[in-house]
């Protein structure tokens, strides 16, 4: 507009009068309009900047898959933990061929605690249990003592299913019971708290059954 008002009154000095200003202030328009127009119809095929619109649309997407595949691998990983530690708690059970009192199992279950560093132990639940197979018209899984922590033990003289391998009478396997609690940081307000768990029946060794307190029951 400044433009346009210096330019009108140069053309009035010049003696060209309101008419002339009058037209040259609609060259003016009919310039902007043309130099308008082109850049409407070059504004589809423009790219700049294009890269940068992709990234912030993709952005989103690439962190939730970043966050979830982080969420993903821990669970994995406290998972196998937990079911390391089963087998670790059979298998330490299992070679006591000289029995259990209360103090060596708790020994023992401190000690297998160790396989889940470095992840948190303190909603962990343990359970092991001597399972003796009797005959009751086919073999029946009898439990003989058992003792948890964080985990009611099970019930002396109760049914327990027997696993596969294990349905031979007069004989004896321990029955180690894992359990814990996983809390996703990123996905807790969709999954919640997530309850893992592990069962692992072990074979005994060098010996029919593993005594507690000195009680045995083949």
């Amino acid at each position: 507009m400044t433009r346009y008002i210096k330019c009108s009154m140069r053309r009035v000095r010049a003696g060209r009068g309101i008419g002339g200003a009058l037209r040259y202030r609609c060259h003016m328009i009919a310039d902007e309009c043309r130099g308008t127009w082109r850049r409407i119809r070059k504004f589809p095929l423009a790219t700049a900047g294009v890269a940068a619109v992709e990234f912030a649309m993709i952005l989103p997407v690439m962190l939730l898959l970043f966050l979830g595949m982080s969420e993903v691998t821990q669970g994995v990983n406290i998972n196998r933990k937990v079911t390391i530690l089963s087998r670790t708690i059979a298998d330490i059970t299992s070679r006591s061929s000289d029995g259990i009192n209360n103090a060596q199992m708790e020994e023992i279950f401190d000690a297998a605690l160790s396989v889940m560093a470095p992840y948190d132990i303190s909603r962990v639940t343990m359970r092991v249990s001597s399972v003796v197979v009797e005959d009751d018209d086919g073999p029946v899984g009898r439990v003989c003592w058992s003792d948890g922590r964080d985990m009611a033990p099970l019930g002396q003289d109760s049914t327990v299913d027997i696993p596969a391998g294990f349905a031979i009478p007069g004989t004896s396997f321990i029955l180690a019971e894992v359990g814990n609690v996983y809390t996703p940081m990123i996905g807790y307000a969709i999954t919640g708290d997530l309850q893992l768990g592990e069962i692992t029946p072990w074979p005994v060794r060098n010996v029919d059954e593993i005594p507690r307190n000195n009680t045995s029951c083949l």
